[in-house]
């Protein structure tokens, strides 16, 4: 049960979130100023290029008056010296013009003074024109010497010069304010140019120093949370996570410590557990040490009382055969049956014993497999010869193993071979053996009866038999023996099997060495050769 903490209060700090964008504040503020700056300066940028425009346009009107004022003299001057029509055209052209010229610069005027300026200028010339120009033209019209009489008091001179003064002068002053407009045009750009490039450096150097600062904060913080997390990962359940003031990582740290109280609790009850299990466990060891000891001593023990039995029944048989009525004879034959089976079931139990006990203290050496087959075989002969057996043996390696319970699985599963045979043909049995990786695969072939699948693991267990005792003898511990020997070798045993073609058994032993077969194969006088084993399953214990 978890024990109450004040990590289950809500934690209190600065959020995850306020913490990483609080770096960005002031950069954006710089930046937010840095734009409105930029923008003020690009509309009085705006404003100046207006400026400028208008003024070049004011100027081009007032040059266009300045050559009005010069076509309208010239065109006066030649009529009254030539008095040819022809130059009163440039003469009245220039007056409509000027006149045009003069509406616009008005309309287009920058100031108040411009435009009473505009307006002088145009009454300037208007004054040129009635008191000057047109008596003069009129004066020509009437004779030459009436013209010159009139252009010689200078009247008309003096009043063009004065208006050309005028038109000087205003343009002297549009000159000055178009020049004021370009240079604040210019000045503003620079001084954008100098705020943006202040504004970026200043938020770029101020973001740099904040987000260090906020990174070298987290990355404390982290440290510090790993390093607690491994002791406590390490077993160190009662070390306390710092305070990081942010309370994202403060309510992490809190459900970090629940878990270890929850991992603590946990371990606790496994090593509970496991400690009752370990007892259990070897309760278990004792009393199957204890049940396979009392079935060796019984074994062992029921020999000598069996063999009794057995030698007084054979005398009796021989001694009063035909002496006593039929059914006596009938009970002493039962009771020799009996002894007998009785006398292999103690031998196979005996042999499960052996194969059991003292699996702690076996020990394995190098093993050369042909060789102990070729014994098996021979141990076996007599039941061979009568089967009318051939065996034949393919590729079989030198291994480390151990010897005895290697001896028990080749002579459990080639005597099976041998007894469970069809009954019209002889047997056949091949062994051999394949490198997988990381072990040895031995096969044991036959042509036999075969075995239906839903008795391939049944057939496994102790006193599982498939027949009765008249169809073949047996125990049925035989291949409960192989497979306890195969498992102490850290292997598999398996088989694979068609009803009446015949059964291949397959057994495994680990080996982590380069491959050491031993010599070529070799069968018995009259061997057939038998298709390859079929597929096996995958490696479990290399």
């Amino acid at each position: 049960m978890l024990r109450p903490d004040a990590t289950s209060v809500r934690p209190r700090g600065v959020l995850l979130r306020d913490l990483l964008l609080r770096p960005f504040l002031l950069p954006f503020v710089l930046l937010l100023g840095v734009g409105a700056a930029v923008v003020t300066g690009v509309d009085r940028n705006a404003r100046a290029t207006t400026q400028v425009n208008a003024a070049h346009a004011r100027l081009v009107l007032l040059s266009s008056l300045a050559r009005d004022t010069s076509d309208m003299e010239s065109g006066q001057r030649g009529y009254v010296i030539t008095g040819h029509p022809d130059f009163l055209k440039p003469y009245l052209d220039g007056v409509i013009a000027f006149q045009q010229h003069a509406a616009e610069l008005e309309q287009q005027a920058a100031t108040e003074q411009q435009r009473t300026n505009t307006g002088r200028a145009l009454a300037m010339m208007n004054d040129w024109r009635e008191f000057s120009a047109e008596p003069e033209i009129t004066a020509r019209q009437r004779s030459l010497g009436d013209a010159v009489a009139l252009v010689a008091n200078e009247d008309g001179k003096s009043r063009m010069e004065a208006l050309r003064a005028l038109i000087a002068e205003m343009r002297g002053r549009e000159n000055v304010r178009l020049s004021q407009a370009v240079q604040a045009g210019t000045e503003t750009l620079n001084t954008v140019r100098l705020l943006a490039i202040a504004g970026l450096l200043t938020s770029g150097l101020t973001l740099l120093l904040t987000v260090l600062r906020g990174a070298r904060r987290i990355t404390t913080v982290l440290d510090a949370l790993n390093a607690g997390a491994q002791e406590i990962a390490a077993g160190q359940y009662d070390t306390r996570l710092p305070h990081a003031g942010v309370r994202e990582l403060d309510a992490l740290s809190g459900q970090v410590h629940v878990m270890a109280r929850a991992v603590q609790d946990r371990e606790a009850q496994l090593a509970q557990a496991a400690q009752t299990l370990e007892t259990t466990n070897e309760q278990l060891r004792r009393s199957n040490r204890e049940l396979e000891q009392f079935a060796y001593v019984a074994s062992h023990d029921l020999q000598e009382p069996l063999r009794t039995i057995g030698s007084y029944t054979e005398l009796l048989a021989k001694r009063y055969a035909g002496q006593l009525d039929e059914r006596a004879d009938r009970y002493i034959a039962f009771t020799t049956s009996a002894t007998a089976r009785l006398k292999t079931l103690i031998q196979d139990l005996l042999a499960f014993s052996r194969v059991r006990q003292g699996q702690e203290q076996r020990t394995f050496t190098p093993v050369d497999t042909r060789t102990l087959a070729h014994d098996v075989v021979q141990d076996l002969h007599t039941p061979i010869q009568e089967a009318g057996a051939a065996v034949e043996f393919g590729l079989l390696p030198i291994l480390t193993a151990n010897a005895d319970l290697l001896r028990h699985v080749f002579q459990n599963l080639i005597a099976n071979a041998v007894k469970f045979r069809g009954p019209a043909r002889a047997p056949v049995i091949r062994v051999s053996a394949t490198r997988e990786p990381g072990r040895w695969v031995f096969h044991v072939q036959d042509n036999g009866i075969g075995i239906e699948p839903q008795y391939f693991e049944r057939i496994f267990g102790v006193f599982q038999r498939l027949h009765t005792l008249e169809e073949y003898s047996g125990s049925g511990i035989g291949l409960a023996v192989a497979r306890s020997a195969i498992e102490q070798h850290g292997g598999d045993l398996w088989l694979e099997s068609t009803p009446g073609e015949g059964s291949t058994f397959h057994f495994s032993i680990p080996d982590h060495r380069s491959p050491a077969p031993s010599t070529g194969s070799a069968a018995l006088p009259g061997a057939a050769l038998l298709p390859a084993p079929g597929p096996r399953p995958p490696n479990t214990h290399s």
